[in-house]
């Protein structure tokens, strides 16, 4: 029986005052996972924009060990270059349409879903991360961030489910069969191309709440994913939440240390970018467990990126463009319940005209 078919898809930026040192930090990515997963993957997808790959295509040249292939955004996503506004493509969801458009960049079943700040803690075998052809799901209560789940279900006309369990963020292993499904809904339910819906929804959706509430909807949770806290399951994604490093009360140098030594079953943790930890301090704590390569890479340009000042502008925008796409979709809701109230009074429905007695 041949092996279930493996990518990983990372999004890669260096530009702008948040993303200088993302190359730095797949320095630390790359060589956590030659170190304990050198042939997990069929290939490493790289995303990046063609005015960066100058940059980014001669770093990468320096991995040949990883199975690596860089693909140009620009060439798969001309949804960007039509809804270019600050607050149409935020690079933060610019991420994630990266990642939910995978099935157009590789033929693989599933695809590991990487960000420069994550690090590879263990050896990682395909059976740990598919056992039995089923992917891996890192469970995450809804209630954490009830929004996303909202909006989420907003777009695909579906109950949020806010009871049930949740999905974890990146990193994640995601079927392509369950991908292709949620773009097909929302264009069902949007009635355009999926990628114009999610850059003009204004909202808080996301892709994992997105992917996860597409297969509830088509039943297709249980044939291709095991929840990583069932009992059968061999290993979590994620280390515990409370060991991963997300702000700066976390951030030191032996809180990166204690990730490797804790023991935990994740298999994966995050040093989040915006930390406030230098990256230089959480490669000097990664270097105690495993072989650091430092690549060379071509000295990053002055940036003249956005002030903070055009940044707030844009902040600002995004509000507004926000504030009146929630309104417009609360005043269609309301819409929708008087007009099925109507419709109740006219059948003769208790509470309305047509029950009456004269």
């Amino acid at each position: 029986m041949a092996a279930t078919s493996l990518s990983g898809l990372l999004p890669v930026k260096v530009s702008g005052r948040h993303y200088g040192e993302n190359l730095a930090r797949l320095d630390l990515l790359f060589s956590s996972l030659l170190h304990f997963a050198p042939t997990l993957l069929d290939e490493v997808l790289v995303v990046a924009r063609a005015d960066e790959t100058d940059r980014i295509g001669p770093y990468l040249d320096q991995w040949a060990e990883l199975p690596i292939r860089l693909i140009v955004e620009d060439e798969h996503f001309a949804a960007f270059r039509r809804f270019s506004r600050p607050w149409q493509v935020r690079p933060w969801q610019r991420q994630q349409v990266i990642k939910l458009n995978a099935p157009a960049m590789t033929d693989a079943e599933f695809v590991l879903t990487l960000d420069p700040d994550v690090l590879t803690l263990k050896p990682i075998t395909r059976d740990l991360l598919l056992p039995g052809g089923r992917a891996l799901l890192e469970p995450e209560p809804r209630s954490v961030h009830p929004r996303w789940w909202r909006d989420s279900a907003d777009l695909l006309d579906v109950d949020p489910g806010l009871h049930r369990r949740g999905l974890n963020v990146t990193p994640a292993v995601l079927a392509t069969a369950i991908l292709k499904e949620l773009q097909g809904r929302l264009e069902a339910v949007g009635g355009r191309p999926w990628m114009d819906i999610l850059l003009t929804s204004y909202c808080d959706w996301t892709e994992y709440t997105l992917y996860l509430l597409a297969a509830e909807r088509a039943s297709l949770v249980e044939h291709h994913h095991l929840w990583a806290d069932d009992p059968g399951a061999p290993a979590h994604l994620h280390v515990d939440p409370a060991l991963s490093i997300w702000g700066r009360a976390d951030a030191s140098r032996t809180e990166v240390d204690q990730l490797f030594r804790a023991g935990d079953p994740g298999l994966f943790a995050i040093v989040q970018s915006n930390s406030g930890l230098a990256v230089a301090d959480v490669g000097a704590a990664v270097a105690g467990h495993l072989p650091v390569r430092r690549a060379h890479s071509i000295p990053r340009p002055t940036d003249a990126g956005s002030s903070k000042l055009q940044e707030r502008a844009h902040v600002a925008a995004r509000l507004t463009a926000q504030g009146i796409y929630r309104g417009r979709r609360g005043l269609r809701r309301a819409r929708l319940r008087a007009g099925s109230h109507l419709q109740l009074r006219a059948l003769g429905y208790p509470g309305g005209d047509g029950g009456r007695s004269m």
